[in-house]
């Protein structure tokens, strides 16, 4: 939504963040129906995402005391979601190609997804072939979530996708990461179903490089780890 996004002072690397705010009625923003959003994305080209690109992204989410996770799904046959950050395909598809989507805090019906999950979507746009993962089963406020991804962007067998979060190999994907003849580009998010209240999701630390070394934060699982206090490849 315009004018809701906003610097603030409140940073994983230095001094300053963005928030992304929604209010109630911030809705058929960029095609997005009745749910709410205020988003920033990069284009295709800044975000490199073309197929064989072989990348490693690094991004850190916080949920601030006034984020507000969607009310449990099931009601009069609700789906409730929210997703704060995604590589969105450049066409069209059926689903998106990947997600990072805070769900509700308790699920509406047991083996419903609860808190932070990943999600992506590949290969053939009309029958994809899809994955998932689970971060955490409740959003924790105030707390830096830093994620690592290293990527590599094909529509065939010889992509992956492996992802960190606070330095825990969460997903490790091998498969298809793009829709067969298109890209992607990078969005910082606060999507969700319309809930009636305001809600915030601040972004920091965005930085795409070409190693592990170059991106992350601290130590990564089996890949990273802090020799004299020196971030090291593992051997």
């Amino acid at each position: 939504m315009a004018g809701r996004a906003s610097i603030v002072n409140i940073g994983r690397v230095g001094p300053t963040a963005v928030r992304l705010h929604t209010e109630p009625g911030d809705s058929y923003v960029a095609g997005s129906g009745i749910n709410e959003r205020d988003d920033l994305t990069l284009s295709q080209s800044e975000t490199g995402c073309y197929e064989g690109a072989d990348q490693w992204w690094a991004h850190s989410i916080l949920f601030p005391n006034d984020y507000v996770s969607p009310p449990p799904s099931g009601a009069n046959g609700a789906w409730n979601w929210g997703v704060v950050a995604d590589f969105h395909q450049t066409g069209t598809a059926n689903g998106v190609t990947f997600a990072i989507e805070a769900m509700p805090d308790t699920a509406g019906s047991p083996g419903w997804p609860t808190g932070l999950t990943l999600s992506g979507a590949a290969g053939d746009p009309v029958n994809p072939v899809k994955y998932s993962a689970s971060i955490a089963p409740i959003v924790v406020r105030n707390v830096w979530y830093d994620f690592v991804y290293h990527v590599k962007w094909s529509s065939a067998g010889d992509g992956f996708f492996d992802v960190w979060v606070n330095g825990v190999r969460k997903l490790s994907y091998t498969g298809p990461t793009l829709y067969t003849g298109q890209g992607c580009y990078l969005k910082l998010a606060n999507y969700h179903v319309p809930f009636g209240r305001a809600s915030s999701v601040i972004h920091d630390r965005v930085i795409r490089g070409t190693t592990a070394l170059a991106v992350a934060p601290g130590p990564l699982q089996g890949v990273l780890q802090l020799v004299g206090g020196v971030l090291t490849p593992i051997p």
